[in-house]
């Protein structure tokens, strides 16, 4: 059932992984990257804010940033395994691998050479603080909707 918890922490998690993706771009290059990355992105946000972060407002403002913080995780670990699932589909119709745990392999390395990139603190500062907040946004939606 929609609430409007769901829907805030739906628009402000796709606004995150949208903010973030464009603050990466610069660092991901020499990688491959998808380039609708930020769209793709913006629309994890918003699933993960939907069914993640929405269903589990309403537990006071320490469990709104627990769930922040959770959602932020999740999401950023989808993202990694969406992005190099696209990697190795898309260099294995060109190929490029032996077997099947060639391509699981090759998509493991992947998922460690973008974080590896991503460990920067500007983006752990934009993930962390964005979703401490987000996670409070949640809570005084809740409050007030209810």
């Amino acid at each position: 059932m929609p609430t409007a918890a769901k829907l805030v922490g739906s628009l402000l998690f796709a606004l995150l992984g949208f903010l973030v993706t464009r603050l990466a771009e610069p660092l991901m290059e020499g990688i491959f990257t998808v380039p609708s990355a930020a769209t793709i992105n913006a629309a994890i946000g918003a699933g993960v804010g939907w069914f993640i972060a929405g269903r589990r407002a309403g537990g006071g403002w320490r469990a709104g940033l627990d769930n922040g913080l959770t959602t932020t995780i999740c999401g950023l670990l989808l993202t990694l395994a969406v992005h190099g699932a696209i990697f190795m589909l898309r260099t294995a119709m060109r190929g490029r691998y032996r077997d099947p745990m060639d391509a699981l392999e090759a998509m493991a390395t992947y998922w460690i050479t973008v974080a590896v990139r991503l460990a920067v603190p500007q983006i752990a500062l934009l993930l962390l603080l964005g979703g401490l907040a987000i996670g409070l946004v949640l809570e005084m939606t809740k409050a007030r909707a209810s």
